[in-house]
């Protein structure tokens, strides 16, 4: 389930292929929600906003993942949705799995790793998998946050480039959360920032 913050962008950058300017959004909120501001919404009124604005093409919502495992598990359950959700094919996450499973450990006999994710068995296996797969989900919904908010803002990446800079950010620090955290909230405040005004 998507954040506040998450809603509210997925509001504003919808609502920007669809209106000419913020007038013409805050009318539009004013008519579903009865309020012109984001920040006064409720959730419930934020996600009947973003239903809308699906219904209207103005958001498309993730492909599925590829093919299905045959051993269908909870685990394999929820590192399905997670592989849908990222639009990830099942082989990301069998090379996730042959890592946790020792394909990067000390030569054995054999092959080291389990190579399908279908002989997976130990329960901390599926859960460092999934641990990976939500720091890799966080990292790309962090990313998708800051792309929308530059769009809103009308910030090219130019810019962003400038104040990454500044900050002593490396290049990779789009791989890095708590650098993407940083830069995300920046964003976000300088939105609303923008709405108030």
């Amino acid at each position: 389930m998507a954040t506040r913050q998450q809603l509210i962008q997925l509001v504003h950058v919808g609502a920007s292929k669809l209106f000419g300017d913020d007038e013409q959004r805050r009318a539009w909120q004013q008519q579903n929600t009865g309020k012109t501001s984001c920040k006064a919404m409720t959730d419930q009124e934020l996600q009947l906003l973003v239903k809308l604005l699906r219904d209207a093409k103005a958001i498309t919502p993730p492909k599925r993942a590829g093919r299905v495992p045959f051993n269908r598990s909870p685990y394999m359950s929820k590192i399905e949705a997670m592989l849908a959700e990222m639009e990830l094919s099942w082989q990301y996450a069998e090379a996730i799995a042959w890592r946790l499973t020792g394909g990067f450990g000390k030569k054995t006999e054999g092959r080291p790793g389990v190579q399908r994710l279908e002989f997976v068995r130990k329960k901390e296996h599926f859960e460092g998998l999934i641990a990976a797969l939500e720091k890799e989900q966080a990292k790309r919904r962090l990313n998708t946050a800051i792309d929308l908010n530059l769009e809103a803002l009308g910030w090219g990446d130019q810019r962003l480039n400038v104040l990454v800079k500044e900050w002593g950010f490396d290049n990779k620090w789009r791989r890095t959360i708590k650098k993407l955290e940083h830069v995300a909230e920046y964003l976000y405040e300088q939105l609303e920032n923008k709405a108030c005004k």
